[in-house]
């Protein structure tokens, strides 16, 4: 009888491990929506707008979108970039965009477009006062070749809700990808910007593979948000 127990746990472990080797490791079918997500992905398209337009408010409303979420560096560094597709005409070092997420770079730029308004240099004083620990988000800054594919890999906790988000420089057209341990496709967003967003569950606590894929002709300096 011992032996008749025994050798049941061990084919129940057994296929316990092939079901999850199986089945993917999370499941988002249906999109969940996160207010963190919204704030850095409206605070990313402030910053392309304010720049591009060389407007102060919009870099302000930004920094007060990242300061209220608290994000903090970093995210876990790259792993490897992906060879890609050669891009036809691709100059990955000719570009001059000036786009940011570093808070204080924001806050000296947009300074600069102020251009002596005191309502806007009031609000920008204010945004100078630093808040204490935060818990929020972690973002990484790097840089994707054209044609080419940034790869991490994160370990999410099991039952708790993942955010995967990448904010561009607004220069090229960015896919996010996100895969289980076993290789399966868990979520992506490959609508024509470079701002994207992927959200879901795991089953239980394992490493993830997050793929960044630059479509563009030149590089796209970019922000990596994880939760």
């Amino acid at each position: 009888m011992k032996k008749f127990f025994l050798g049941a746990m061990m084919l129940l472990t057994a296929v316990s491990m092939n079901a999850q080797q199986a089945q993917p490791a999370a499941d988002a079918s249906e999109k969940q929506h996160s207010e963190i997500a919204d704030l850095i992905q409206t605070a990313g398209r402030l910053v392309q707008y304010g720049y591009a337009t060389k407007q102060a408010l919009p870099l302000i409303q930004a920094v007060q979108l990242y300061q209220s979420v608290g994000v903090r560096e970093e995210a876990e560094a790259k792993q490897k970039t992906e060879e890609g597709q050669t891009v036809t005409g691709a100059q990955p070092e000719q570009k001059n965009n000036p786009v940011t997420t570093d808070i204080k770079k924001l806050i000296e730029d947009a300074k600069k477009f102020a251009d002596g308004d005191k309502n806007l240099l009031a609000l920008i004083d204010g945004l100078g006062q630093v808040r204490g620990d935060v818990t929020g988000p972690n973002r990484h800054v790097d840089t994707v070749l054209a044609g080419r594919t940034d790869v991490y890999n994160i370990t999410f906790r099991g039952g708790e809700q993942a955010i995967v988000m990448v904010s561009g420089d607004g220069d090229t057209d960015l896919d996010l990808y996100v895969y289980d341990e076993n290789g399966n496709l868990i979520d992506s967003d490959t609508d024509n910007t470079d701002q994207c967003v992927c959200t879901f569950t795991p089953r239980w606590t394992g490493r993830f593979t997050i793929k960044i894929k630059n479509l563009g002709r030149v590089y796209n300096r970019y922000t990596l948000y994880t939760n």
